[in-house]
């Protein structure tokens, strides 16, 4: 029977993967040295000078950061070094993401996997689905302006990409929040919790793991609605290095709409980047359509197509090169359809979506009318890429979304295919969406085990704030953090690689689903006590029961209209929804009371911002969007 391991503080909550206790044995921070290698990465050196600023700010002992410790010293050992290479700690190498934290009354050892063991060029290639590559993601802080603090103004920090093997990181956020009781609330130096100042005793134990699920990212949504309010002025610089705190990144994938730059490729001159032109194709264009480069579809029967678009994948797991828009990371090469349902009118074409004119169910956006067509050609293209003999474990990655979302029952799929299905996690207040959903993910997920398919996802986390800004409305927010959290639950249990959030969502929800993310068997309710008793002290009864009764109103089917709850179909909210069915008065009463409750509960001035910057945030806009649908 596995010996409970004990932690210096009662609120940490993280799951030990591995431990042990050695019995009245514990590690005393104070006085030890941090101590890196002579040439540290960008990782080890992030990852020591946080470790340093937050053993400072929790016990009041700012321990010094050397490649050389004194004889007879106490060490906390960042990163490998001649130190760690002589203790011979790992009996095994590291694994994806993997990390050590290896605590005896002597030392502290805080590691793990950061080599690649690839070329500058290797690790550099390609752009994610932000159109961001590795080698412009690594930008220099000031550590003073971005933790708020003046003792620290000019100490220039580099960060590792988000994409760069970065396992001492995660070993020292680790320790930061298990031992020293930090939470990353957020992004400004008020979103951070840290725990008033005083002595601090490791118990002697072992730790090693990696996190859950190994893609972990996402379209930044932090300057939206309610969220900007929430992250208290945050810079660009703050927002940088709170992902990197809470280990968004991960193993290098992307996958999105990519064919943008065909048309200055192969249809005409653009002379806005005249370089682009290749030669004249325009059979691969789709007939019978017209339209910018977003907008026209291709003809994706056509062989000279395929045989393009598996010359570029090629090109890319050769060279690394992208072109135009394309989207391409690590190993794997996107080939996505434009987004948009106005497919070629060629013969062959039409042949082929007429097998699945009638795959649908009711009228949801996700379906499978294009299924046949579409994932034809994606298998078209990874047959003619297999035929170069790539050397490694190149995939194609492609998107299961819209009209091409549902599992091709008859198709062979080739095994260098990777999948991506998109999912609504945040509007399964519709019930017949979340089984649609849920059928087709199931039915992709039971191939994956077959097959050995690596399956990511892409999920919807914009809305319905992303509704609301396309239809110039205040919504009533998607707090919805359980829903989600049984999700990512199911995700990991399924063992899906990895997760990219259209959306980041609001500050408790992002923050819980990043720590399930690394690790799912994480209790919610916990975390949420944690979060408000932490964030917002005297207030936190209140704020809770504010943030409970929105989550309460928004995930239950029964507070839509009534057609909601019967159709087969998408739905997503409208300002009518917002205001009449779910922010009716009592609702507004109820949530304007426990507001104004917390406050007046709200005692030290942090905890009283903390709280104005909801009432700014998420009461005030609920009253704009409120007030503005009742004028009307």
């Amino acid at each position: 029977m596995k010996k409970k391991v004990l932690s210096c503080l009662i609120l940490c909550c993280g799951l030990l993967c591995s431990g042990f206790l050695q019995a009245k044995k514990s590690f005393l921070l104070e006085g030890a040295y941090i101590v890196t290698s002579d040439s540290s990465t960008n990782t080890v050196r992030l990852a020591a000078v946080e470790l340093q600023y937050f053993i400072w700010k929790t016990t009041g002992f700012k321990p010094e950061i050397t490649s050389r410790i004194p004889v007879g010293s106490k060490g906390i050992f960042v990163g490998r070094s001649r130190y760690t290479e002589a203790m011979q700690l790992a009996d095994k190498p590291f694994g994806e993401q993997e990390y050590l934290i290896d605590v005896t009354p002597e030392r502290i050892v805080l590691m793990g996997q950061d080599e690649d063991f690839q070329s500058e060029a290797e690790r550099n290639k390609g752009r994610d689905n932000n159109g961001i590559s590795p080698e412009k993601d690594r930008p220099v802080l000031d550590y003073g302006l971005v933790t708020g603090d003046d003792s620290v103004n000019g100490l220039m920090v580099p960060l590792p990409s988000i994409y760069d093997a970065q396992g001492t990181c995660y070993a020292v956020y680790d320790f930061i929040e298990r031992f020293l009781g930090v939470r990353f609330f957020g992004p400004s130096p008020e979103n951070v919790f840290i725990p008033e100042a005083r002595k601090i005793k490791v118990a002697c134990q072992q730790i090693r793991r990696a996190p859950a699920i190994k893609y972990r990212h996402g379209t930044y949504t932090f300057e939206w609605p309610i969220v900007k309010e929430q992250y208290m002025g945050a810079t660009g610089d703050m927002q940088q290095l709170f992902i990197r705190r809470l280990r968004m990144g991960g193993r290098k994938w992307a996958a999105n709409h990519a064919f943008t730059g065909y048309q200055d490729r192969f249809l005409r001159k653009n002379p806005k980047r005249p370089e682009l032109f290749e030669s004249y194709h325009p059979e691969y264009f789709a007939k019978g359509r017209n339209g910018g480069a977003s907008e026209r579809q291709f003809c994706y029967t056509n062989p000279g197509f395929i045989r393009q678009v598996a010359e570029d994948a090629v090109r890319y797991f050769r060279e690394g090169k992208t072109f135009a828009e394309q989207i391409a990371l690590g190993d794997y090469f996107a080939i996505v359809p434009l987004d948009n349902a106005n497919w070629c009118t060629c013969e062959e074409c039409q042949m082929q979506l007429a097998l699945d004119k009638a795959n649908i169910i009711g009228s949801h956006f996700n379906c499978g009318t294009a299924t046949h067509y579409i994932w034809n050609f994606i298998n078209n293209v990874a047959k003619e890429v297999k035929k170069e003999k790539i050397m490694g474990d190149k995939k194609l990655t492609a998107l299961a979304y819209h009209v091409y979302a549902y599992l091709p029952k008859d198709i062979q799929l080739e095994d260098n295919i990777a999948v991506v299905p998109c999912l609504h996690p945040r509007n399964y207040w519709v019930p017949g969406m979340e089984r649609n959903e849920m059928k087709f993910y199931k039915a992709w997920i039971e191939e994956s085990k077959k097959s050995g398919r690596d399956v990511f996802l892409w999920n919807y986390l914009c809305f319905p704030t992303e509704r609301g800004i396309i239809s110039n409305f205040n919504v009533f927010p998607g707090f919805n953090i359980h829903k989600s959290g049984e999700q990512i639950r199911m995700y990991a249990a399924d063992r899906v690689k990895g997760v990219f959030f259209c959306g980041t969502g609001e500050q408790l929800d992002f923050y819980i689903t990043m720590r399930l993310m690394d690790d799912p068997a994480l209790d919610i309710d916990l975390l949420m006590d944690e979060f408000f008793d932490n964030y917002f002290g005297q207030a936190s009864k209140s704020m809770k029961a504010f943030y409970t009764k929105i989550e309460s109103v928004y995930s239950d089917p029964k507070n839509y209209p009534e057609n909601i709850q019967t159709e087969e179909a998408q739905f997503h909210q409208t300002e009518e929804i917002a205001w009449r069915y779910l922010g009716t008065p009592d609702v507004m009463d109820d949530l304007r009371l426990t507001i104004e409750k917390a406050q007046k509960s709200a005692k030290s001035d942090l905890e009283k911002r903390r709280v104005e910057s909801w009432v700014n945030g998420v009461w005030k806009y609920m009253l704009k969007g409120y007030s503005s649908f009742n004028q009307k």
